[in-house]
């Protein structure tokens, strides 16, 4: 992110300006290089009634604010992760679920590729807890509108997300190759019509139905249609969760492949 940074926080969780006792938290977990002191007083100044604060690990925030002795501290309305604790991140969700379930979540993403390893390695969390991936490499004015799309609820995962190209490339090998879940994840795509393989590549590509539409040359309810028996043949609940299935297995598999574009140019 094209901001200048800051110094690494210590222990200590760092907030910004004065008279914050009443103000929701956007809380950033994770040093100061990755989450500036010019970001925090940023936040402050374009999120009305937000307050943002930093802490260096994620424990640190669960012990000051979970587990306060006495009054509870101001809601953590938005709390983004480091990637690098999201092992712990997912743990303290496994184990206190209902006090974080009005906690907006995010892990943030240093690269491209940091984002792919994410949904290749915790695609399902990333579903089942509605966890976003927030790109560190974006402008700071593109960074700042994410976070307003984040804030208002919406689950969002970049398009650079869905890119696995660069592990493959690597030589690593793709989720459950060669498992005993193969043929049935093969035989599921198989089920799918070319129309709903080509649709379902245009999702897990990051397109939005009225796209997909235009790319096809059929109406958006036909896209929303043809998702939707889509999500009953894979046996998923949502777009998102047919997309990272598909970049697991089906791409895989000989069906079409999806190339995700980067964030600055989506």
């Amino acid at each position: 992110m094209s901001a200048p940074g800051g110094t690494e926080s210590g222990s200590t969780p760092q907030s910004h300006g004065t008279g914050t006792g009443d103000l929701s938290h956007f809380t950033f977990i994770g040093s100061g290089t990755l989450f500036s002191d010019v970001v925090l007083r940023t936040i402050d100044t374009e999120f009305a009634g937000i307050h943002a604060t930093r802490y260096p690990q994620l424990n640190t925030w669960a012990l000051t604010v979970l587990d306060h002795p006495t009054a509870p501290p101001p809601p953590t309305r938005l709390l983004v992760v480091d990637e690098r604790q999201v092992d712990d991140l997912f743990l303290l969700l496994r184990r206190r679920p209902t006090e974080m379930e009005d906690t907006r979540l995010a892990l943030a993403a240093r690269t491209s590729l940091g984002a792919a390893k994410l949904v290749r390695s915790d695609g399902h969390n990333l579903v089942q807890h509605r966890v976003s991936i927030l790109p560190m490499n974006l402008h700071l004015t593109a960074w700042i509108q994410l976070l307003r799309l984040l804030d208002c609820g919406e689950h969002y995962l970049p398009s650079c997300a869905f890119d696995l190209t660069p592990p493959y490339a690597e030589g690593a090998t793709p989720p459950d190759a060669g498992g005993e879940g193969d043929h049935a994840s093969a035989e599921a795509f198989t089920a799918l019509t070319p129309r709903e393989q080509e649709v379902l590549r245009l999702v897990a590509a990051g397109r939005p139905n009225k796209v997909i539409a235009r790319d096809l040359s059929v109406s958006a309810h036909t896209v929303k249609l043809h998702i939707h028996r889509i999500m009953g043949k894979l046996g998923v609940s949502n777009r998102t969760e047919a997309a990272i299935r598909f970049l697991h297995e089906g791409a895989g598999d000989g069906h079409a492949s999806a190339q995700a574009p980067s964030p600055s140019n989506s």
